[in-house]
């Protein structure tokens, strides 16, 4: 028998899937981990926005087949990021050419002074990929906010996949090549609050 250790996407996807029989533990008293809306005090939290929508139309048909779709709103969001009070396009690396001209140039000098860095940890290896800067503008401070704890004790590889050194595709944005528009990503939301299962 497996044991599933959290019924989130993870361990809620593995017990669909697998053939084998199951039991799966959970701690909370709800299930979906990060993909989950909550009612507290009169408000609805989504604790999932930016992780969970669809790039890839079979997942979103496979998630959505068992929802009634009259109770779905498909939307769009754009994401940015309020930075000393002016507004920066998501994601905040590859829009560096949008902050003040002194900062923009150390993001852009910090890129390419990594080489001594050590990717030992989650902390070091954003610093590695990503320079000085950047991490310490916005990276670093977000990702210690979301994961809510010491970023140097996460494995190096934890999300690597989303803060890979990208010298090449920062600069082909700031030179026009590729064109700026801010990040949309469309996600469903049930028109009338929060699902309670």
């Amino acid at each position: 028998m497996d044991i599933i250790i959290g019924a989130g996407v993870s361990g809620i996807s593995y017990a669909n899937f697998t053939n084998n029989e199951y039991i799966v533990l959970e701690k909370d008293d709800s299930i979906g981990g990060y993909c989950k809306t909550i009612k507290r005090n009169g408000y609805v939290w989504d604790y999932s926005g930016h992780f969970f929508h669809f790039q890839n139309p079979e997942l979103e048909k496979y998630v959505c087949k068992n929802i009634d779709p009259t109770t779905l709103r498909k939307i769009n969001k754009k994401t940015q990021i309020l930075y000393k009070g002016k507004y920066i396009d998501f994601p905040f690396q590859k829009n560096i050419h949008q902050l003040d001209k002194e900062e923009f140039i150390d993001c852009l000098y910090d890129l390419f002074v990594t080489d001594e860095i050590q990717p030992n940890s989650f902390k070091n290896m954003v610093y590695k990929n990503l320079g000085k800067s950047i991490s310490e503008k916005f990276l670093i401070p977000y990702n210690e906010k979301l994961y809510a704890c010491d970023l140097n004790k996460l494995d190096a590889n934890a999300m690597g996949r989303f803060f890979q050194r990208q010298v090449k595709k920062i600069s082909s944005r700031i030179s026009g090549k590729v064109k700026t528009n801010p990040t949309t990503v469309s996600l469903h939301i049930l028109k009338e609050g929060p699902l309670n299962i």
